[in-house]
């Protein structure tokens, strides 16, 4: 025993400094062992090591409280040393197996947590060595897991030990592999059991001591009673086994019938001040968070245990907290999922004598079980109704349930092994892996490919090209049926590939010519004075035209197959050429054998390509005369006997003329002046702009700059002027002017003198489009909405009427339909606005009417719901800048990404809605979109318009959608303004705004069809055209 005790004193002596090489160490021990081999059996031997080892452990762990006092590192760097040496001479088998993992065991019981975490570094850096050979349910493997369980069950699964849980977990998740038997107890047991108020006996409670207090707060007042209710509940959540006691389960029946409408009404209450604040434009919250604590530093600060909840006071304002009522919600739905586990059926499916580890004598009664799902459903609703992201939270908690199911069963199934084995599969008799057996196909993979067949890609691609297609405009203008320009386009390739394959025939012919006289000179020595004949005209190979066959609709018989392209011609054939001209039989000589008469030369006969080049001329002949019968007949005695460019050239002539009388009746029609209510405002100048592209109109503009900048239309008369062309005509540079007047719209003798300048008919019609239009603001100032609104739009027809000006674009709002009963919105959809600025709307559109219902034969009006204009004109120089805070989604979102709103967080009302994202849907559409609405519109005024014929009575007034027929919500908005902008949002849930619906999204297919409206535009290109504009123009028009 002394020998080896002083060798051992002798090891730690020298033991070598650290960092160390592992052999050195192994060498000393290794000498030291061989000293007592001889001193004793082998049993024996071992016995004095580990007893001295183990000694020397112990040692030194007895003075760890006074060593850390002193010098921490010097503590820990002696008993990894002597460690290392139990280690090591277990390596040498001076030790037993297992003796490493009971000194561990041992040792981690006596110490501190800070130094468990040092052994347990200790052991993390030496797993490898530790977990050699170890056999998972025997031995060490199940003393190392009992060791850290045991540890485990020390540390608070909070605080600043959280990690070192972690660390311990991760650690005996590699040790052990996922379906090993023996590791399911790392999932750990129910919880911390609850040490509560109530006495267990009577109240479920372990305190003995409070149950006098207990009973002197239950009669002091309700909220006591409440209170101890409330907190009764945590018992059985850390404890399910109590339910096996009679009259658990009815009490906690009775108790959480009593806690969830609270929780319920506290929800409620959150919400409903959530929405105060967001009217109020507040952004705080009233969130109470518990200080962090010494040592806390990793706890989350928006969650903590409510077993340090225990005063009454506290409980009210815990409850007004989201995420302390997440939690009880939480524990309750854990606590209900695991009762339902205990039915009849249930139990039957698990229940069996070799697995005993979650029975208990307890059965869930079918009304129980009624109960429990029912209870279910109510905290599931209560935790998605919590803000924010409550349905994401509800998800979350969901799929946690569900894999936790799936791992109860697999562990009540025994564990049943789920491993798989690697790919592999027999070669040569052999089974080898993925690498080895894809190894010759990855070896062809390297090598070079074979020069592809087609030299332009594709085979379709190749055709086309060898068709003679050379530009992307003759395949953006395919050959289209009805048009006889494409005929006479057809027939002229024709013509030029019979010219083509002419001249091969008669290069063949002229080399073949060559070739004879050659032949016949050197045949005819004695004739070489003489001139060598020339070919005759019948050895050549005739060119001319065969008799054509009769007209035929179809292509003949030999065609070659169809293109890669219905609409594409047929290809050229590539039926071999055939021989010119059959050979001349060899000149006759001079001998006595009589001579058989030569036989009759034949005509040759017509190649064959030229006379399907021949038929395809006639097959597009005939296709264009009967296409052009029905609309061209007029001109058929002009082209003799069928000459289709001649056709050509009168419908040209045709159209010319009718061009020529067009320009001449512009000309001399009077000028056309549209008057614009809001010209200077961000819809009214993208109208504005599209009016002037036309020039058809003289544009004047009304506006009071309430919410607009007289910059605007500085900008769009100089777009105007830059489109125009390099000639302009003189009324070219009028209709590039606008006549801006500054006057307010609810005045009726500023709006008169404007029409008074122009006197009555001076003014064509009126694009009525400036108006309040903050649905938010019109909730808190409706008299002053009335009044822009509609009182304006009253007087301006008034005046109206008075200058004979009747007709009226109105621009109205999707609004008006409030929350549609169908999704898209058709404009037959009943009217019943939520908001003071719908309601507007509404009653505009309802007088407006009423006009045209009075007095059919004078007034002409179209009513344009608007959905979501957004974006801006390309060139930058006109966009949406409204005074103030922007009221609308995506300006609002340009004006954070520049800076211009100091702003971190974007505010969203709900995300609640029946939508796929919870956040509304609405229907945008790029702005230069919608203006070109308004001229549609415009022209269905006119007194040629047969927009009108359809009408149900002599009114002539009618309501269109203007939108994309597809909706975006609120967060893909967000998104879209992302990748446009590369600006990171931060968005915050709140409540819902007041006059919010929950979609808008058109069904444009009217407009579509009796307008012919288009928004083609998608949300992309808003996006860009908007960061476009607001990039360029920081502060807007300021």
């Amino acid at each position: 025993m002394s020998s080896s005790k002083e060798s051992v004193k002798q090891l730690l002596k020298s033991f070598p400094k650290r960092p160390f090489e592992q052999k050195a160490l192994d060498d000393k021990v290794a000498k030291e062992v061989r000293k007592l081999e001889s001193k004793g059996s082998l049993e024996n031997v071992k016995s004095q090591w580990e007893l001295v080892l183990r000694s020397e452990v112990f040692a030194l762990a007895e003075s760890e409280g006074q060593a850390l006092q002193k010098d921490d590192a010097a503590y820990y760097s002696k008993l990894m040393d002597r460690l290392d040496l139990v280690l090591t001479f277990t390596e040498h088998d001076a030790c037993d197996a297992s003796f490493p993992f009971t000194v561990l065991q041992d040792l981690l019981e006596t110490q501190t947590i800070p130094s468990c975490s040092q052994i347990f570094s200790w052991i993390e850096g030496r797993a490898s060595r530790l977990t050699k050979g170890m056999i998972p349910q025997k031995g060490k493997a199940l003393i190392l897991l009992r060791t850290l369980n045991d540890l485990l069950r020390r540390l608070s699964k909070m605080g600043s030990t959280t990690l070192f849980c972690g660390r311990i977990s991760t650690f005996l998740s590699g040790v052990f592999p996922l379906g090993e038997r023996s590791g399911v107890n790392l999932r750990g047991e129910y919880g911390p059991v609850w040490e509560g108020v109530i006495d267990v006996d009577r109240e479920w409670t372990v305190d003995d001591k409070a149950e006098d207090d207990t009973k002197k707060r239950v009669a002091e007042s309700k909220d006591r009673e409440f209170y101890n209710t409330f907190w009764c509940l945590q018992l059985p959540f850390s404890r399910p086994p109590l339910f096996a006691l009679p009259d658990t389960l009815s009490k906690f029946k009775e108790a959480v019938d009593k806690v969830l409408p609270v929780i319920k009404e506290a929800t409620t209450k959150e919400r409903a001040m959530m929405g105060n604040r967001a009217a109020s434009g507040q952004s705080h919250t009233s969130k109470r968070k518990r200080e962090p604590e010494p040592g806390d530093e990793t706890n989350s600060s928006d969650y903590f245990f409510a077993k340090f909840l225990t005063s009454p006071d506290l409980l009210s304002l815990e409850l007004a907290d989201t995420h302390f009522r997440r939690q009880i919600l939480f524990q309750l739905l854990m606590i209900l999922h695991h009762l339902l586990t205990f039915t009849k059926t249930a139990k039957a499916a698990w229940a069996t004598p070799r697995n005993r580890s979650l029975q208990m004598d307890f059965t869930l009664e079918p009304a129980d079980a009624q109960w429990v799902q029912e209870t279910i459903t109510k905290a599931t609703a209560e935790l998605r109704s919590t803000a924010p992201g409550g349905p994401a939270f509800a998800d979350t908690v969901n799929v946690i349930f569900d894999r936790e199911r799936n791992w109860v069963r697999w562990k009540n199934d025994m564990c049943p092994p789920f491993d798989k084995e690697p790919w592999g599969e027999e070669v040569d008799g052999n089974r080898v892996g993925l690498e080895e057996a894809t190894r010759e196909l990855r070896g062809k993979r390297r090598e070079d490919p074979e020069d592809w067949t087609w030299s332009l890609g594709s085979e379709s691609l190749t055709e086309i090209w060898q068709m003679g297609y050379r530009d992307l405009t003759d395949l953006q203008n395919p050959f289209q049926v009805g048009d006889v320009k494409d005929f006479v386009k057809k027939i002229k390739q024709e013509d030029a590939r019979i010219d083509m394959r002419k001249r091969t025939l008669a290069r063949t012919a002229e080399r073949i010519a060559q070739a004879r006289a050659k032949a016949a000179a050197s045949n005819q020595p004695a004739a070489e004075s003489a001139a060598p004949a020339p070919v005759s005209q019948d050895a050549q190979p005739s060119i001319t035209e065969a008799n054509k066959p009769e007209m035929s609709p179809h292509p003949p018989s030999t065609a070659v197959a169809s293109p890669a392209h219905p609409s594409l011609p047929p290809k050229p054939s590539t039926t071999t050429v055939p021989s010119a001209a059959p050979a001349l039989p060899a000149t006759a000589t001079a001998t006595p054998t009589p001579i058989p008469a030569p036989a009759q030369v034949s005509a040759p006969p017509v190649d064959e390509q030229v006379q399907k080049f021949e038929e395809n001329k006639q097959r597009w002949s005939w296709l264009a005369l009967r296409m052009a019968r029905d609309q061209y007949l007029q001109h058929f005695g002009k082209i003799g006997t069928g000459d289709i460019l001649l056709l050509a050239q009168e419908i040209e002539a045709e159209k010319e003329k009718e061009r020529e009388k067009k320009e001449e009746k512009t000309q001399k029609a009077e000028e056309n002046r549209v008057l614009v209510t809001g010209g200077a405002g961000y819809i009214g100048s993208h109208v504005v702009f599209s009016l002037q592209q036309t020039r058809r109109y003289k544009v004047i503009s009304i506006d009071n700059h309430h919410n607009s900048f007289p910059t605007a239309l500085t900008r769009v008369s100089q777009l105007a002027r830059d489109a125009l062309p390099a000639n302009p005509t003189p009324a070219d540079l009028e209709s590039a002017e606008i006549t801006a007047h500054q006057c307010d719209l609810t005045s009726a003798e500023e709006v008169r003198a404007v029409f008074e300048n122009y006197g009555k008919g001076g003014i064509w019609g009126v694009i009525h489009i400036a108006a309040y239009k903050a649905v938010g603001e019109s909730v808190e100032k409706p008299l002053e909405y009335y009044a822009n609104n509609v009182v304006a739009t009253n007087l301006l027809l008034q005046i109206m009427s008075a200058y004979d000006c009747t007709r009226i674009v109105y621009s109205s709002s999707a609004t008006v339909y409030g929350t549609p009963p169908k999704i898209p919105i058709p404009e037959t959809t009943r009217l019943k606005a939520h908001s003071p600025y719908g309601r507007s709307k509404v009653m505009s559109e309802m007088i407006i009417e009423d006009l045209c219902h009075a007095e059919p034969d004078r007034w002409r009006a179209i009513s344009l719901r608007y959905f979501n204009p957004a974006g801006a004109h390309p060139s930058g120089l006109i966009g949406e800048d409204p005074r103030g805070r922007p009221g609308n989604l995506l300006p609002l979102l340009a004006q954070m990404a520049v800076g211009r709103i100091k702003e971190d967080t974007l505010k969203v009302f709900g995300n609640d809605y029946p939508t796929p994202d919870g956040t509304c849907v609405r229907d945008y559409l790029h702005v230069l979109d919608l203006a070109s609405g308004h001229l549609l519109a415009l022209d269905a005024l006119a007194p040629e318009s047969t927009t009108f014929d359809n009408c149900p009575n002599e009114a002539r007034y009618k309501a269109y959608n203007l939108g994309k027929g597809r909706g975006m919500s609120v967060l893909q908005i967000v998104e879209a303004m992302r990748k446009a902008t590369g600006f990171d949002y931060k968005y915050e849930i709140i409540g819902r705004r007041r006059g919010d619906v929950p979609d808008l999204t058109a069904d444009p297919s009217l407009a579509e069809k009796e307008l012919g409206f288009k928004a083609p535009q998608p949300l992309e290109v808003m996006c860009r055209d908007l960061w476009n504009w607001q990039s360029k123009n920081p502060n807007g028009y300021a």
